[in-house]
Formats: C-alpha cells, sequence, structure tokens
C-alpha cells in the first residue's frame, strides 16, 4: 500500500520536522481572489513548511476573513425572490469552526454568527446560508458537501443536521433522540455524524434520514470515545474520528471495525492535547488541527508525525485557536498567482482560526518543481514561526491534567 512514498523517522522535536512524503498528483493554473497576501514585488517573500534548509512541502497562500474581500456586490431582485435574501450580503467571518470547498466555493460554519458563510470565489459573491426562513442554523460546527452537491450542517445548538441543496437552499434537517451532532462526513449515501451527547458515531441514510447504526460507545478503551469531535472519510470509506477529551485519532473499517488509534497528551509534536477537526487526503495522510499547539499536523495513515505547519505569530500562514481543516483537489486555478513560481501545489489546504484576522486561510500542498532547489528559493523565503504554543498556557487543565468525562469545549458552548 502507498509503495511509492518513501518515509524515514520523524524528529519529535519543537523545531522543523521533514515531511518525508513525495506524492505524484496532478496540479492547475491561473485566478485572482482579493485575499490578504504579501505585495506584490519582486521582494515578495513566501511561507512555506518546513522552511529552509528542509525542502518546502506546504505554502501559505492566502486568507480570507470577511465579504469584502470576496464580493462584487450587486443588486438583484430577481435572485432575492428566487434565492431570499440570504443571497449578497456584506458580512465578516465572527468564530469559525468547520470548513469546507466545493465548486469554488469555500463554506464557513461561524458558530458566533449562526449561519454558513459563503465565498463563492468564481462568482465574486458572498452568501449566508440558513439564516432566513422556518428552520434557521443557531451554532454549526460542521459542514460536509456530498459528490452531487448536497450540503450537511452539523448544529450543535439546534440538535439537528441541516440539508441543503446544491444551490443552497434548504432541504430539511436530520435529528434523533438524544442527538448532538459535532463533526459531519459524507461518503457515497451514508452520512457519519459525531454524537457529541451520546459519545458516538451515528451511521444515517443521507437520502432518507434514517439511522442506519453506530459506532462506538462511551469509554476509554480503543473503539469507544468521551467527546468525538472531528469526523472524516477516505476515498476507501475509512472513518476517522478525533476525541478532544481523550485526545486520540480513531481509525475504523467502513464496516466499523477498529483499525488503529494514535495520540498522547506532552509537549511535543506528533501529540494531541486539543484536537478538532480532522481531513485526510487522496494518499491517507491525515490533517489534524490542534487548537493547544496553535498548529496542524499532518500524520502518515499509520499515525506517525511527519511534519506541521501554522504556529503561532505574525507571520503569513501563522494561527491561533484553529479548529477546522479541509483538504480540496480542485479549482487551483483559482490561487495561482499566490503560489511561488517554483512550487508545484498539487491540492489545497484550508484552515479556520477563531481569533486573528486570518479566519479561513488557504496552504498548498505539493513540491519543488523539476531543476528548482532550495537554494533557488531561499532569498524569497519569509521568516516563519516553528515552534508550538506551550499547551500548559493555551490548555487550562496542563498537559497530562484530569479530565472530566462531561468537560466539553469553551469555543463549543459560546
Amino acid at each position: 500500500m502507498h509503495t511509492h512514498r518513501t518515509i524515514l523517522p520523524a524528529r519529535h522535536s519543537m523545531g522543523a520536522l521533514l515531511l518525508i512524503v513525495g506524492l505524484l498528483l496532478s496540479t492547475g493554473c491561473s485566478s485572482n481572489p482579493k485575499a490578504t497576501e504579501a505585495p506584490s514585488s519582486a521582494a515578495k517573500k513566501y511561507a512555506f513548511w518546513p522552511p529552509y534548509p528542509d525542502e518546502p512541502r506546504i505554502q501559505f497562500l492566502a486568507s480570507f476573513k470577511d465579504s469584502g474581500q470576496i464580493s462584487e456586490r450587486k443588486q438583484n431582485a430577481l435572485a432575492d425572490i428566487v434565492y431570499g435574501k440570504e443571497q449578497n450580503v456584506d458580512v465578516a467571518v465572527n468564530k469559525p469552526y468547520g470548513v469546507e470547498m466545493w465548486n469554488g466555493r469555500i463554506y464557513i460554519c461561524d458558530i458566533r454568527g449562526g449561519g454558513v458563510m459563503v465565498f463563492d470565489l468564481r462568482k465574486k459573491q458572498t452568501r449566508v446560508m440558513g439564516t432566513t426562513g422556518s428552520e434557521i442554523l443557531v451554532r454549526p460546527t460542521d459542514i460536509a458537501v456530498a459528490d452531487d452537491g448536497t450540503k450537511y450542517v452539523a448544529d450543535i445548538g439546534r440538535n439537528l443536521v441541516f440539508v441543503f441543496d446544491p444551490n443552497e437552499r434548504f432541504v430539511r434537517t436530520i435529528g434523533m433522540k438524544d442527538f448532538q451532532p459535532a463533526g459531519v462526513a459524507v461518503f457515497k449515501d451514508r452520512l457519519y455524524v459525531s454524537n457529541f451527547v451520546n459519545q458516538r458515531i451515528e451511521i444515517i441514510d443521507r437520502l432518507t434520514g434514517n439511522p442506519i447504526g453506530s459506532i462506538g460507545e462511551k469509554g476509554d478503551e480503543d473503539g469507544k470515545f468521551v467527546r468525538p469531535l472531528g469526523v472524516e472519510v477516505d476515498t476507501e470509506g475509512n472513518l476517522y474520528v478525533t476525541d478532544v477529551i481523550r485526545c486520540k485519532l480513531q481509525k475504523f473499517s467502513p464496516d466499523g471495525t477498529f483499525l488503529l488509534s494514535f495520540g498522547t497528551i506532552t509537549n511535543n509534536i506528533g501529540s494531541l492535547v486539543r484536537p478538532k477537526h480532522v481531513a485526510v487526503d487522496h494518499e491517507g495522510l491525515i490533517y489534524i488541527v490542534d487548537s493547544s499547539f496553535q498548529n496542524t499536523q499532518v500524520f502518515s495513515p499509520e499515525g506517525y508525525i511527519l511534519t506541521f505547519f501554522g504556529a503561532v505569530g505574525i507571520h503569513p500562514g501563522a494561527m491561533y485557536l484553529p479548529v477546522g481543516v479541509a483538504v480540496h483537489y480542485e479549482d487551483m486555478d483559482l490561487f495561482q498567482q499566490y503560489i511561488h513560481p517554483g512550487f508545484e501545489a498539487k491540492y489545497l489546504i484550508l484552515v479556520t482560526n477563531q481569533f486573528t484576522e486570518n479566519k479561513v486561510s488557504v496552504y498548498a500542498f505539493g513540491n519543488l518543481r523539476p531543476g528548482v532547489t532550495v537554494e533557488d528559493i531561499r532569498a524569497s523565503q519569509a521568516d516563519i514561526n516553528m515552534g508550538v504554543e506551550d499547551a500548559n498556557k493555551v490548555n487550562p487543565r496542563g498537559v497530562g491534567g484530569e479530565v472530566s468525562p462531561d468537560e466539553v469545549p469553551s469555543d463549543l458552548k459560546d
């Protein structure tokens, strides 16, 4: 499995970690969203991870904080009649959580704004989903988009999953007894929902809304959960779940069989202290956002740490209380203008931050183009923070501190 990847021992330290994985994926070309970026000049700086002298694998591209960076607002009475006044509004992202991208649009769950922000980069429009009508969102924490464009939004405030069609029109809600949805993922006709109150993963027929079964139960053993939050499915149908209290990620087969878990509470990279949402790329690389370390860590399919990117600071691509993460393989042309000419971008990684102006940051995974060396791009690399935030400062219980099974992350209470 994945025989073209070479894996070397990872360095579990506060310094730079090499990302020792090479992927042969396709790339894209051209475009222009109006995002936060460095000045366009010969002296333009680019943020890479890992930094020099290691070969970069991840580049920060741009960040968004409000509709003013996206929209060319036009009054359209017909659109208001057909779609409602959720079309074309000027609004800022308040406290983002889950994120997803589809068809040139970035979808951001705003737990303070009470809706899902839609940044339509191709049409240069901003919309807000789920804020009008008889059924409105209160505290959306995650969103998943099916291949047909249907959107599923977990609302931990309403204890419902909201369903929207490809045109972002409300369709229905999905609910059940003792249901507190925190994370959602879609695979074919199945909808996976992390149930915060019953401490398990609910399996639902996404077309009918009927329950099919569940995975896990309350407990500290493998295959069990305390507070399951992030949920993701890979291309083979394997399920990945982050447990924000147990500080672990667990992987299950499509039939619900437990496969592996990893995560320990320490100050070292490769540990998990406040894991939030999770994403998995087409090759099985696992991206986990950690709000304590203030970064996103990248693990091999076997659970070995490969690298991380982000960290607190004022440098491009810095993170502050990151929560959501998503991987997106299309729409590369929309970000071509931000990509270093010597860097071959393969796919996009989106991360949400609850604070700072980098509410939604976009990165690219890739490698240097043939013939380009680290020395060639050294002068254009921005200075970045390669440390991690002290988990004792960010995590009030401290590393290794006692955890109440009933504890709910404060950012979900807001």
